[in-house]
């Protein structure tokens, strides 16, 4: 026989013993003894937390009570702005002045771009602008403290690091990249 064979001799034998066998009533406390071990199931965090703010609440307020309340909060709410703002010049919490200078006295870029690790070395999102006075394209920037890696792009095809900056680091294509070291407060120069 085979493997099939025997697989379907052995159903044929379990069926006609179950056919053929003697029928047996169930014991009376079978029902409570199954239903005893069920536990209902517990609804998921997400469903008591819904459940919990959409039951309906009450709050009684008494002015005698209620203008303390709001004026705790609102005395709150303003020391709390209060402490949280910074003095105009200073820009944004967390970010030091960086000035990028890239001298051209002979103008002879017609547009210059910062690119670098700081802004994913994406150049449209550092423009410089020409400064006739110091002729010179320059870029400030607010950045978090930190060190990173730049070149000027300049005419949108020639990478150019900064003559001026203190420390260089090679770029893994045989190119040097500047660095420029930036603290809490502004630029680091070495």
């Amino acid at each position: 026989m085979t493997e099939k064979q025997d697989k379907t001799h052995m159903e044929d034998i379990i069926l006609n013993a179950v056919r053929n066998g003697p029928e047996v009533d169930p014991p009376a406390d079978l029902t409570r003894r199954i239903m005893g071990r069920l536990h209902p199931k517990r609804p998921s965090v997400w469903t008591r937390l819904r459940l919990w703010l959409l039951q309906p609440w009450v709050v009684a307020v008494r002015p005698v009570t209620a203008i303390p309340a709001m004026t705790l909060a609102v005395a709150l709410l303003v020391l709390g702005f209060a402490a949280v703002r910074e003095p105009a010049g200073n820009g944004l919490p967390g970010l030091a002045p960086v000035r990028f200078i890239l001298h051209d006295a002979g103008m002879h870029a017609r547009n210059v771009s910062v690119v670098g690790s700081f802004n994913h070395w994406q150049a449209d999102r550092s423009v410089m602008w020409y400064s006739p006075e110091a002729r010179a394209w320059v870029l400030e920037a607010q950045l978090p403290p930190g060190d990173y890696e730049y070149l000027f792009l300049v005419n949108g095809n020639q990478f150019v690091p900064d003559p001026n900056a203190p420390m260089s680091s090679d770029d893994g294509f045989g190119h040097k990249n500047s660095i420029v070291f930036v603290n809490g407060k502004n630029e680091q120069a070495l």
